[in-house]
């Protein structure tokens, strides 16, 4: 499960008595908690009629009934909720279920095995929902995200076929983001009815795995999309790479580089030939010939292996180049020589950065950076010395550290961590092993404005439990808002780069303050040792123990 799946969960799982569609939620939760905001600002505020103005003007003095709110009203509601409520009053009335369903379907993220099963045998049925979709994501043979689940695999083939069909009968009319990613890529014929099918679709993505990671052929309809607001090209990272025997830093074909180079709208750009951490299976040096002059995010694997100065002058000149650059993600082992990484770190709308420590260490003193993740894995004697402490905005830390040995202390990693930067409102731990609550409160009062926290660990048996330490937490960390305690099996690497977790225990806490006192309102969720999900929801008062 992923970031985004535990917001939708606790959203979309209030009432008891609702059904949810197949399609009603696209995870079950994990992950750096990603909040699903409660409102969000209109697309169009001239959407109201004079009619209705007055409509709702005549019945201030009556009793509202819904069957007396205007159609316009009611989108206009729809604009202003996420997902999780439109699909709540969706299911109130025929009506309404009808008025939604342009907002249900506006974006589907069938994020695991047996939802790209259950999504695509409902779309199979009902092409015309299809026909609202302007955003597709499929993640086929991803897990569930929960311990003991039993996911069977999918024929991506199928998956294909099925949306290949939906595509050329033109029940795909909207769309304009599509993103795949599975095991391969796709057949080429797949991108032809695409292009041919859907023409306002402008960001296209997929990953690549072992079979089909050398096959790219100049002629393939991949590479024949103009005018494109994004593209991402990567490797799978559903399993872990075997193929020994592959040429590294082939060339791409030079369609590929056509493509890029005439789309002159690109705002996103994914370029990740990573196959092993210190290998890429594509020369991508040619991205820096690109000019995109709208280019905000940007994601390269191992364009350079050292921190050699050879291309200096290419690398500054195109971060010049695009002054508009707010997020940059350096995968793999990527390099940088101190000059490059200076020029990348001066970018004036730069917000967010993804990469390893070292990375940073020439240069940060000039960076706007507010959110870091950092993709090392720590060992608890880890030394940050002077990097993190020259990222004076940096607002939000995502770390992963392996606490396997009991030699270092943890209390003393989180105060090298943490001491450099005080001012962080949202941290992010991940461990590869059993991490110490308690340590961790206690490190925390060097982040005395923290907001929100997520903690990823290895679940110990006979630990105590999430609620008492979650009241714990709370009541050492004033300031702390809300925060996340989710336990998981023994993972790896590839759990990391995948975003999937199973899930044993998931608890979401959030402090509120009523009369004066703090409450910590629980919920959590989990799987038993028989398979079953449980789930609880209550509130507890929080009893301040700072000062102990």
């Amino acid at each position: 499960m992923n970031a985004r799946g535990a917001s939708k969960f606790f959203g979309s799982r209030n009432s008891k008595n609702v059904k949810e569609s197949p399609l009603s939620h696209s995870v079950e939760p994990t992950g750096p908690l990603e909040q699903v905001p409660l409102t969000r600002k209109p697309s169009n505020l001239s959407v109201i009629s004079s009619s209705t103005a007055t409509s709702l003007y005549w019945s201030s003095s009556h009793q509202y009934h819904l069957e007396n709110i205007p159609d316009d009203v009611l989108r206009e509601i729809a604009n202003w909720c996420n997902p999780a409520t439109n699909l709540r009053v969706s299911l109130a009335c025929k009506r309404l279920a009808i008025l939604f369903r342009p907002y249900l379907y506006n974006s589907v993220d069938l994020a695991y095995t047996d939802l790209c099963r259950a999504g695509l045998k409902v779309f199979s049925q009902r092409p015309t929902l299809t026909r609202y979709i302007k955003i597709l994501i499929l993640k086929p043979n991803r897990n569930s995200g929960w311990t003991k689940s039993l996911d069977k695999s999918i024929d991506e083939v199928w998956i294909i076929d099925v949306l290949q069909n939906i595509a050329s009968q033109g029940d795909l009319p909207l769309l304009t983001t599509f993103k795949w990613y599975g095991k391969e890529l796709p057949k080429d014929s797949f991108w032809l009815t695409l292009r041919t099918h859907c023409p306002d679709l402008r960001n296209i993505g997929t990953s690549v795995g072992q079979r089909t990671l050398q096959a790219f052929k100049s002629d393939d309809h991949l590479f024949a999309f103009r005018n494109l607001t994004g593209f991402h090209l990567f490797t799978q990272v559903l399993e872990r790479w075997t193929m020994f025997n592959y040429q590294m830093d082939r060339d791409l074909p030079e369609t590929l580089w056509e493509m890029l180079f005439h789309s002159q709208a690109l705002e996103e750009l994914t370029l990740d030939g990573t196959c092993f951490s210190d290998a890429n299976a594509w020369n991508l040096k040619p991205v820096f010939s690109g000019r995109w002059p709208g280019l905000r995010r940007l994601a390269l694997g191992n364009v350079f292996y050292d921190d050699s100065t050879d291309n200096d002058d290419s690398v500054c000149k195109f971060l010049q180049e695009h002054p508009n650059l707010e997020q940059i993600s350096s995968m793999g082992n990527m390099s940088y020589s101190p000059t490059a990484m200076g020029c990348l770190l001066s970018l004036p709308k730069l917000q967010t950065y993804r990469g390893r420590l070292q990375q940073l260490k020439d240069g940060g003193k000039l960076t706007q950076i507010r959110n870091m993740i950092l993709t090392d894995w720590f060992s608890p004697s880890a030394n940050f010395g002077d990097i993190l402490g020259n990222l004076h905005h940096l607002e939000s830390l995502t770390v992963c550290v392996n606490f396997v040995d009991d030699v270092h202390s943890q209390l003393g990693f989180y105060d090298r961590l943490l001491e450099k930067c005080s001012q962080l409102k949202y941290l992010e731990i991940s461990s590869t092993s059993w991490l110490s609550l308690r340590e961790l409160s206690s490190g925390l009062r060097l982040v005395p404005d923290l907001r929100t926290l997520t903690v990823t660990r290895v679940h110990k048996m006979n630990s105590n439990n999430l609620t008492k330490s979650a009241l714990h937490i709370a009541s050492q960390n004033l300031n702390l808002r809300e925060f996340t305690i989710r336990d998981v099996p023994v993972w790896d690497h590839l759990d990391q780069l995948s975003g999937i977790f199973r899930t044993k225990h998931l608890g979401h806490y959030t402090v509120q303050h009523e009369h004066g006192e703090r409450i910590l309102s629980v919920q959590e969720v989990g799987v038993g040792a028989l398979r079953q999900h449980y789930r609880r929801s209550f509130s507890r008062l929080v009893k301040d123990t700072q000062h102990l």
